[in-house]
C-alpha cells in the first residue's frame, strides 16, 4: 500500500513538473504584453492565494500556530528563490540561467541531510548527478557553453539554493500539517513579498502592460503554475522524499522545451532528445528498488 501511495505521490509531480513545463510559455507570453517579471510574481500568486483563500474559508479558523510557523517560513523561502531568481535572469543568458537553477537537484539531498541528520540512499546521490548532467546537455549550446560567472550567475545560485531549501524544508514542514493550509500559507507570503517589492521598486510596470494580452497568461500561471502545482506538490511530499522530489520537477526544464518544439518555437535537436532521454530515465530509476530486486533475485 505505501508503495502505491508514494507512486501516486510521484505521478502528482512528474504532472506538476509538465504543467511548470508549460508554465515557460505562458511567462514568454506575458513578458512580451510588457509585463515585468515582479508584476508577472505578484500576479501568479495574488491570484493563486486568492483561489486558496475562497476555497479554505471553513479551514482558515483551523490554522495551528506550527502550520502557520511552517507555512510562512516556506513562503518566505519560495518568494526569495524567485526574486533571486527574476535579478538573475535580466543579467545572465538562458543556458546560464537554465543550468545553474538545476543545481538545486544535487543540493536537495545534501540540505535534507543537514536538516533532519539522516544521511539519504546513495542512488539519490547518483540519480542527482545524472539529472545534472541531462539538464546540462538539454540546456548548454555546444558552440558558446557556459558563459563567464557574473553577478547575474550568483542571483540564480542563490536561486537555487532556494529552491532546494524549499524542497527541503517542505518535506519536513506537510509531515505533521495540511497540504492545502501550508500552501495557503506559503502562497500567501511570497503574495505579499512580492507585492511589497513591486510597490517599492517597480510599480510604474504596471501601467504599461498590454492586459488583454498578458491576462490570459498570467491567469494561467496563477490558477495551473501557482495553484494547483504547488498544492499538487505539498500533497505530495508527504508520501515522497525530498530527493525523489528535486529529481522529479527537474523534468520542467525538458518539458518546457518539449513545449517549445511543439508550438514550433524552436526546433527539435539530438542535444534535446539525449538530454531528455537521461533525465527522464533518472526519473524511472527513482522507483526501481534496487535493494529489493537484488534480495529477491538472491
Amino acid at each position: 500500500m505505501k508503495n502505491k501511495i508514494e507512486l501516486k505521490a510521484d505521478i502528482q509531480l512528474v504532472v506538476v513538473a509538465i504543467i511548470w513545463g508549460s508554465g515557460f510559455i505562458a511567462t514568454e507570453y506575458a513578458i512580451q504584453a510588457n509585463m515585468s517579471v515582479s508584476l508577472i510574481m505578484v500576479m501568479r500568486f495574488s491570484v493563486a492565494a486568492l483561489i486558496l483563500i475562497l476555497t479554505s474559508i471553513k479551514q482558515l479558523k483551523l490554522i495551528k500556530g506550527k502550520e502557520l510557523k511552517h507555512g510562512i517560513i516556506a513562503g518566505c523561502i519560495l518568494f526569495l528563490a524567485f526574486y533571486a531568481q527574476t535579478i538573475g535572469q535580466s543579467q545572465t543568458t538562458v543556458s546560464n540561467s537554465a543550468f545553474i537553477t538545476a543545481t538545486n537537484v544535487i543540493m536537495v539531498p545534501f540540505i535534507v541531510w543537514i536538516m533532519t541528520r539522516k544521511r539519504p540512499p546513495a542512488k539519490s546521490f547518483i540519480l542527482a548527478v545524472v539529472t545534472l548532467l541531462g539538464v546540462g546537455i538539454l540546456t548548454i549550446s555546444p558552440k558558446n557553453g557556459l558563459s563567464s560567472f557574473n553577478f547575474g550567475d550568483l542571483m540564480i545560485f542563490v536561486c537555487a539554493v532556494g529552491f532546494a531549501l524549499h524542497i527541503a524544508y517542505l518535506e519536513i514542514a506537510v509531515k505533521s500539517s495540511s497540504a492545502k493550509i501550508i500552501t495557503l500559507i506559503q502562497i500567501t507570503t511570497a503574495a505579499i513579498l512580492s507585492s511589497i517589492v513591486l510597490v517599492i521598486f517597480d510599480l510604474d510596470s504596471f501601467y504599461t502592460v498590454n492586459w488583454e494580452s498578458a491576462l490570459p497568461a498570467v491567469l494561467y500561471l496563477g490558477i495551473f503554475s501557482t495553484c494547483i502545482c504547488y498544492f499538487m506538490q505539498t500533497s505530495a511530499q508527504k508520501h515522497t522524499t525530498a530527493s525523489k522530489t528535486g529529481i522529479i520537477l527537474s523534468m520542467e526544464g525538458f518539458f518546457g522545451t518539449l513545449f517549445s518544439v511543439i508550438l514550433s518555437l524552436e526546433p527539435l535537436t539530438a542535444k534535446i532528445i539525449v538530454g531528455g532521454a537521461i533525465i527522464l530515465s533518472a526519473v524511472i530509476l527513482t522507483e526501481v528498488d534496487i535493494k529489493s530486486k537484488h534480495k529477491n533475485k538472491v
